[in-house]
């Protein structure tokens, strides 16, 4: 078991370096660009800082820098991204995540753009030194994009899908490119450029998420033979965040299955369960701790009872006064709502919210889920952040006793 320390620890690497840098194996300079890039990790915070120079990711040659590991197969690749520092640099600097089969520059590849100027594009090459082409290799979407993003590339078989977001809002899909040559085994990683030789510009990442999709352990068709999960053994992640700046923090990472995460009263110790045994662990570095079943924090005091209903359609939230008079429907989404949690101090409810297409009658395990925040009263609903999970994740009473944070449990490497 892996436990992150922490501490404040920043670990810089040029394009020769080839030590691991957070979750990342590599980091180097595409295609010999004049100004030579670097990547940084900050443990305590999560966070990767790249900056790159490089003149573009086009034609048939590359200049960037690049921060990556292989990966086999399948895959999602879910983060936060964020330009800084010169707005002065080139419009067409650029960040995302990559997708390359080798590190040579003019290699197979496919990235998600953000740009300097707003535009969010996919782009890709589909032979060694073959032209990108303007617009044949590309997919544009129409909103822009400033500041902080989140992205996220999937790849099924040799399909890979591009969805983006502003923070808050749930994922849209961009849309999706075939690569049927594509290799089984990839370089993936975050790469940043400047657009111009002349200059280096600086990309901020986290909240970086790289796992392996699950078969959903059910079948629409009652007459098709359904996956079964029992016992399956998955890794896993405790996780808190902010339900203010949205970032996300591991502190606890297992080869098992862990679940059903809550903080202790005193707001010290989060409680979990794994290998059906009861376990603890220090909110604010994740050492284990010794635990004699620590109470939970109080939900927030409230005149109505919250809860999700549906059955066999689409589960929302609703709420209604401890005698059943006054029921109210709160949420109207696509999406299945579930296990909602008042916050201690009564202003929010937080839910787990399942895809539109997962079994309406029970929570099912292994789901891309996202995790939302709603006002007690009703109203549009904020997206906190996107994970694999469900049934084992968030089903305890999750928030911390100051209203600040929620723990929950994140299912894949």
């Amino acid at each position: 078991m892996k436990t992150t320390h922490l501490i404040v620890l920043t670990f810089l690497f040029n394009c020769s370096a080839f030590a691991q840098i957070g979750a990342f194996d590599k980091a180097v300079d595409i295609g010999d660009p004049k100004i030579k890039g670097s990547s940084t990790y900050d443990s305590k915070n999560q966070t990767y800082t790249l900056k790159g120079g490089g003149e573009n990711i086009w034609f048939n040659h590359d200049e960037f820098h690049f921060l990556y590991k292989n990966i086999k197969g399948d895959f999602i690749l879910t983060a936060n991204f964020e330009l800084i520092g010169n707005e002065d640099g080139n419009g067409h600097r650029k960040t995302g995540w990559m997708i390359r089969e080798t590190t040579e520059h003019d290699a197979v590849s496919i990235n998600s753009c953000l740009h300097g100027d707003g535009l969010a594009v996919l782009q890709w090459r589909v032979m060694p030194g073959a032209y990108m082409r303007d617009p044949e290799e590309e997919i544009f979407f129409p909103k822009q994009y400033f500041g902080e993003t989140i992205i996220q590339l999937e790849r099924i078989n040799n399909i890979v899908t591009m969805r983006i977001a502003h923070p808050g809002e749930p994922l849209e899909e961009m849309g999706s490119m075939s690569l049927p040559e594509l290799n089984d085994e990839v370089l993936v990683g975050l790469y940043s450029l400047a657009h111009d030789p002349e200059d280096i510009q600086e990309a901020r990442v986290w909240n970086v998420n790289m796992t392996t999709p699950i078969p959903p352990d059910w079948h629409p068709n009652p007459l098709v033979e359904t996956l079964s999960h029992e016992g399956l053994t998955v890794p896993s992640k405790i996780e808190v965040i902010d339900i203010n700046s949205r970032k996300r923090n591991v502190l606890r990472t297992s080869e098992d299955v862990m679940e059903s995460p809550y903080f202790s009263a005193d707001g010290e110790t989060i409680v979990f369960g794994k290998d059906e045994k009861i376990v603890g662990i220090n909110v604010s570095d994740g050492t284990p701790m010794d635990i004699d079943k620590p109470t939970k924090p109080k939900s927030g005091r409230s005149k109505f009872n919250y809860y999700s209903e549906g059955k066999f359609s689409t589960n929302q939230i609703w709420r209604k006064k401890s005698d059943g008079s006054e029921a109210r429907q709160l949420t109207f989404d696509l999406e299945h709502a579930r296990s909602p949690h008042v916050s201690p101090d009564g202003k929010w409810i937080a839910y787990i919210a399942y895809p539109h297409d997962s079994n309406p009658q029970i929570a099912s395990s292994f789901q891309q889920v996202t995790l939302k925040l709603l006002p007690v009263d009703g109203g549009a609903p904020r997206t906190l952040c996107y994970f694999n999970g469900g049934k084992g994740s968030f089903d305890n009473y999750a928030w911390s006793p100051d209203s600040k944070s929620l723990v929950f449990v994140s299912f894949g490497k």
